[in-house]
């Protein structure tokens, strides 16, 4: 799951099938199943993602509304930095040994 906070993303699928989707901000998922030729627009800001739903590789082209959309990935903005674990854990429904094992994982301290 990532965002781009400063633009919207067009997702054009050219082979293959992926997975793809959004959560709303309103935290409804909408998400389908893209064959060739199928479109999707992902909102500016909106968490979204997509997967290769295929058994062989999966092409697709990403135009973005904005020259500098930025990116931010979830599992990184939440476990790849110095957050202290406790205020994770305060936050989220995940217990602290979850945490460290992430933030273990990802490269984040505390």
């Amino acid at each position: 799951m990532h965002t781009h906070p400063g633009g919207s993303e067009l997702l054009l699928v050219v082979d293959g099938s992926i997975c793809a989707g959004f959560i709303s901000s309103a935290n409804k998922i909408y998400f389908k199943t893209l064959y060739k030729g199928y479109l999707m627009v992902f909102p500016q800001g909106l968490l979204h993602f997509q997967v290769n739903a295929g058994k062989g590789p999966a092409l697709a082209f990403v135009s973005f509304s904005s020259p500098s959309p930025g990116l931010q990935i979830l599992d990184f903005a939440l476990f790849a930095n110095d957050l202290p674990t406790e205020l994770i854990h305060d936050t989220t429904f995940l217990d602290e040994a979850q945490i460290k094992k992430l933030k273990g994982v990802l490269g984040g301290t505390n």
